[in-house]
């Protein structure tokens, strides 16, 4: 698309002040690097920005293209890691890691409607408990590169860190260690910013000022402490909000539901079925139950460290299981009904329905999802153990392998740290689980019209395209992608009834097979891939409807996407002052090659890789105005 600039801002305003700088309230002073920092999540755009934006009126941004009316009033915020205290060129460090920043372009009301929208940037750190501890007294918590990542060193040394940790938390009266890296939820007129080891942080918009913790209901702070979740769900019918967290020691799992005032409905409530404590960073849910998944990544300090594992490992040898529980679960008298399939692993899940027979029984429990046949292994790069030789990521043998793409069941073939779009369908009768791949591209971060989920008839998801994996290099996307799940499972019905479909039997055989799944992708266009381009990268593209049409399409809206030209690099630095990450918007009715951004917001700004986001509506921000005046 040829670039136009009928809706083009002004540059950057000239001002006496910096338009960004280091806050007065940071203690901690991070020299500027000249050269890359050896690990891969610290190196070139992984590598974490410490000056925030000056005012809550933040940066005015050039604009080429034309900002969508819908977006009016709006703000796109989005979290990632952003270390305050960077690792040490020999330290552990973890993708994962890191105090929570939070990024987000507003895009202006004005005062007059006609004129084109313009747009402002905006930064800053979620000063959670946490982060106000290790900005006055260092680090304060165990690094997730220890205990995550195969250092190589020995348990008893592990254990001292475990210890050291521990001693110094309870010294410095650590009780929250959430930094809200890791997703945002509006819920209760609060932006909350997100992570899975403690609780929401909430914070203002569209200024991105932390305004304190939120506990759901108000007046019973001690006893909802340690109760979070980086993944949750909003019900867009009744508000509610569903959750779980996962615990090291028994019951090592809980589920909760709040209401869409803040009360508890459902709280705490153990979930039988679990024999050791999982890692578990999704779940999804249906508007009569939710689906719990107790993946083989295994927390286990002692068993895992004696096995030359880190802490948290992959177990190969277990099944995947699936836990179905009742929306309003009670664990004096409701069942979880266990699911097991091939181990598998997954990030995140995309949406899930309820399938119902002619008489309105809910007979099977359906979710779709991001499934790798094992934990990623490019999350887990580590420091180097020599001269350019990192430890983690896919072996050399792997890396030489011709693997199959997906479709036939013949899962063992296939890349296992690439994550394809899957239908899992828990049959409630025969507690059968049946899979079905429905795309041929690596894909993550996937997104659905969350107005509408839940809901059977969802046609579309979205997602961003996993790049190539390069030796010592860390986890990329390189582009965005559109799902047409609906036909694909249409196409299935049709096969398996005619038992035309391709596939090796076993568990594999509700695939459609390889080749009619690549036919299906090129001559129906049922997935649609755009490349950003040579040395461009970003990550997940939020789907925004669009809400000023009532009979809109369910694909009628934007996805919006920070995307970061790492040609401004050199040697893995940012050597230049002058960055830019550009927020690309997309008709996301028209996603596929040839369909270029409607519009790039130029931010003059690098902003880091990083993992979820959200679009604050214009109403939520005045919600969220009125609620923090009512508190003065």
């Amino acid at each position: 698309m040829a670039e136009h600039n009928s809706a083009k801002g002004p540059l950057p305003r000239k001002e006496s002040k910096p338009l960004s700088a280091i806050a007065p309230d940071i203690k901690v002073r991070t020299k500027d690097r000249t050269s890359a920092h050896p690990h891969p999540y610290l190196h070139g755009n992984f590598y974490p920005v410490f000056e925030e934006t000056v005012s809550d009126e933040g940066i005015e941004c050039e604009i080429t293209g034309v900002i969508p009316e819908s977006l009016r009033g709006c703000q796109y915020v989005r979290t990632g890691p952003n270390s305050l205290n960077v690792a040490s060129d020999d330290a552990p460090h973890h993708f994962f890691d890191g105090e929570g920043m939070l990024h987000g372009v507003y895009f202006e009301p004005g005062q007059d409607a006609k004129k084109p929208i313009r747009a402002r940037y905006m930064n800053r750190w979620v000063r959670s408990e946490i982060f106000k501890k290790a900005n006055g007294n260092g680090r304060a918590v165990i690094p997730l590169g220890l205990i995550m990542g195969g250092t190589g060193a020995s348990f008893f040394w592990v254990l001292f860190q475990l210890i050291w940790y521990q001693l110094k938390g309870m010294y410095y009266r650590v009780k929250d260690v959430g930094n809200g890296n890791t997703a945002l939820a509006f819920f209760g007129s609060r932006l909350l910013a997100l992570q899975e080891a403690g609780r929401p942080v909430e914070t203002a918009v569209p200024s991105l000022n932390t305004t304190g913790s939120y506990y759901f209901e108000e007046g019973n702070e001690e006893s909802v402490k340690k109760s979070s979740s980086e993944r949750q769900a909003i019900d867009p019918k009744t508000g509610e909000m569903i959750f779980f967290v996962y615990n090291m020691a028994y019951p090592f799992a809980k589920y909760s539901v709040v209401s869409a005032s803040g009360k508890r409905v459902v709280w705490e409530q153990p979930i039988p079925g679990f024999e050791r404590a999982a890692m578990m960073h999704d779940f999804a849910t249906t508007p009569t139950h939710s689906i719990i998944m107790n993946l083989p990544y295994t927390i286990d300090a002692a068993k895992h460290r004696k096995e030359g594992k880190p802490v948290i490992a992959f177990d190969y040898e277990s099944p995947s299981r699936f836990g179905i529980l009742p929306r309003y679960f009670d664990a004096s008298k409701d069942e979880v009904i266990w699911f097991d399939t091939r181990t598998c692993h997954i990030f995140h899940t995309a949406n899930a329905w309820d399938e119902k027979d002619a008489d309105g029984n809910v007979v099977a429990i359906c979710m779709t999802a991001c499934r790798s046949e094992r934990f990623v292994a490019e999350v887990n790069l580590w420091q180097p153990k020599g001269a350019d030789h990192y430890g983690g990521g896919k072996t050399v043998e792997e890396f030489q392998t011709n693997y199959k793409l997906p479709g036939s069941g013949d899962y063992s073939s296939q890349d296992p740290d690439a994550p394809y779009l899957t239908l899992f369908r828990f049959d409630l009768k025969t507690r059968q689980t049946q899979l079905t791949t429905l795309s041929t591209t690596k894909m993550e971060f996937p997104m659905v019209n969350y107005d509408q989920f839940m809901q059977p008839n969802l046609r579309y998801v979205f997602g961003a395209t996993v790049a190539d994996s390069e030796p010592g290099v860390g986890l990329k996307f390189d582009g965005v992608l559109k799902t047409d799940v609906t036909a694909v499972l249409s196409r299935q019905k049709t096969l398996l009834a005619s038992g035309q479909a391709s596939n090796t039997g076993g568990e594999g055989r509700w695939e459609i097979g390889r080749e009619e799944l690549l036919r299906l992708e090129a001559e129906e266009k049922t997935t649609q891939v755009y490349k950003f381009g040579p040395y461009r990268f970003g990550s997940e593209a939020m789907f925004v409807p669009n809400t000023s049409n009532a009979d809109a399409d369910e694909d009628d809206g934007h996805l919006l996407v920070y995307v970061y030209d790492e040609r401004q690099l050199e040697n893995g630095v940012a050597v230049s002052k002058k960055q830019v990450t550009e927020l690309w918007i997309f008709d996301a009715k028209k996603v596929g090659p040839g369909h270029d951004p409607i519009c790039k917001v130029k931010v003059p700004r690098r902003i880091p890789y990083g993992f979820h986001g959200l679009l604050v509506t214009r109403k939520q921000i005045q919600e969220n105005k009125d609620m923090l005046e009512s508190r003065v």
